[in-house]
């Protein structure tokens, strides 16, 4: 507990960022890795804590980590994509059969992404005892539902916010 204290509030900051304007999709998604990279880095010291990870231990576990969260980011960067296309294709009179592609396609990367999940863990099981797997299991599912959460309560502040500055005449033009 004293460690989801200790990082809340620097992932709470690097969270902050995800809901700032950018210049450009370019800067957007350099400022997207910087705080991937970011979460990825306070991930792994929390995991550090909650394993009980000596320094040796704990390289040889990131750097099996690092391969698939690189994999992952592609998955999800992929399933993005196809959840803007569903979203453009609702609000259009796109044809049936192509809407069924793309839900199809996005519900494959969600299972490419669970699947990704069992070669992790089957990965981990050289480095990690039984006890280990589980309470990584467990941190994971916490770690990734404690920054969906940071997320949505940031976009929200930040979309409350754009409305008053609209409200007030002080917003974009």
């Amino acid at each position: 507990m004293k460690g989801v204290c200790k990082y809340g509030l620097v992932i709470a900051l690097l969270v902050s960022f995800l809901g700032l304007p950018s210049a450009s999709l370019a800067a957007s998604k350099v400022n997207e890795a910087r705080i991937m990279e970011k979460v990825e880095t306070i991930r792994n010291w929390r995991l550090m804590d909650v394993l009980n990870l000596s320094q040796e231990r704990a390289q040889k576990l990131f750097t099996i980590l690092r391969g698939f969260d690189l994999q992952r980011r592609k998955l999800m960067q992929e399933r993005r994509v196809l959840r803007e296309k569903l979203r453009k294709a609702s609000r259009s009179k796109a044809v049936k059969g192509d809407i069924r592609a793309i839900s199809l396609k996005y519900l494959n990367v969600g299972v490419e992404l669970a699947r990704l999940r069992v070669k992790e863990l089957k990965a981990l099981e050289k480095e990690l005892s039984p006890q280990e797997e589980a309470k990584y299991v467990l941190f994971t599912e916490r770690f990734n539902r404690e920054i969906m959460r940071m997320i949505i309560r940031e976009r929200m502040r930040h979309e409350r916010k754009a409305k008053d500055l609209n409200k007030e005449g002080l917003g974009e033009h």
